[in-house]
């Protein structure tokens, strides 16, 4: 073949094909970044409370063909789930419980229906570590706004009893709420009014909820002998009928991550 007949066939060759043959991934010019396809696991993933509550009853519309969406909501290396000769475990049996029922009554989660939260807080009490339950509850106004309350607060064994108990049964700062989206962002607002205030009362507005535990905490806080560090844990509860859904977040790099169900309980026959 002569180099003018080579020359030819090269021109011949569509340049459609040449690009695709030699294109590699997309690279941002600007900055020289490869840019990827997001991969596979993150369409899976529930990063948003509201993302579960649409997700939960966009597959209980759908009917029984959607018991395999309602089942990948909940965390599937659960050890009480049968797998690998593991016997099923009366959890699992409640699990298929809930699922016929949701599947045959069809009851959804409502936008503003019942949710409360139990964060578990990182605290120091002179120089001893410890760690805070805080019970909340999503409260409604009538404006249609939204903010979690303290319900409760569980005694730390190793604050004395000799602290003031009564110190803040009258506090003077004026009541406050946390966002509803503060769960969000593992409860940074409680975090940050909690150190601003240096009081549990701002955010418990019901007052017979400040038992001898919460004044122990508060009695403590304005002291500032106990210190606020950050979340360790975060559990919120749905509710769905009679009942009620425990609700982790599994932060992992497959589908069945995010916001998902840890437990589950019947409200007419609480295993709490």
């Amino acid at each position: 073949m002569t180099m003018n007949r080579l020359w030819l066939l090269v021109l011949c060759i569509p340049f459609s094909e040449l690009a695709a043959q030699h294109a590699g991934p997309q690279t941002n010019i600007k900055t020289g970044v490869e840019k990827h396809p997001p991969e596979r696991f993150m369409n899976g993933q529930i990063k948003h409370l509201g993302d579960f509550i649409d997700r939960f009853n966009e597959v209980v519309k759908a009917g029984t063909e959607g018991q395999a969406a309602l089942r990948s909501l909940f965390n599937e290396d659960d050890l009480r789930f049968p797998a690998h000769g593991r016997m099923a475990q009366p959890y699992a049996r409640q699990v298929d419980a809930f699922i016929e029922w949701a599947m045959t009554g069809k009851t959804l989660i409502p936008k503003r229906g019942v949710m409360r939260a139990v964060v578990g807080i990182k605290v120091s009490y002179e120089e001893v570590v410890d760690t805070l339950k805080v019970h909340l509850r999503k409260d409604y106004t009538s404006d249609s706004a939204a903010y979690w309350h303290i319900t409760k607060v569980d005694n730390l064994l190793r604050i004395r009893d000799e602290v003031k108990k009564n110190r803040a049964k009258e506090a003077s700062v004026q009541p406050s709420g946390l966002p509803p989206n503060a769960s969000e962002v593992s409860f940074l607002p409680l975090l940050r009014g909690l150190d601003d205030y240096r009081s549990l009362a701002p955010f418990t507005p019901c007052l017979a909820c400040r038992d001898t535990a919460w004044q122990k905490v508060e009695s403590a806080l304005q002291d500032g002998k106990l210190t606020i560090e950050n979340v360790v844990s975060n559990r919120i509860y749905l509710t769905a009928g009679c009942w009620e859904m425990e609700l982790s977040e599994f932060i992992r790099e497959k589908e069945n991550s995010g916001w998902l169900i840890s437990d589950l309980f019947e409200k007419n026959n609480p295993v709490k």
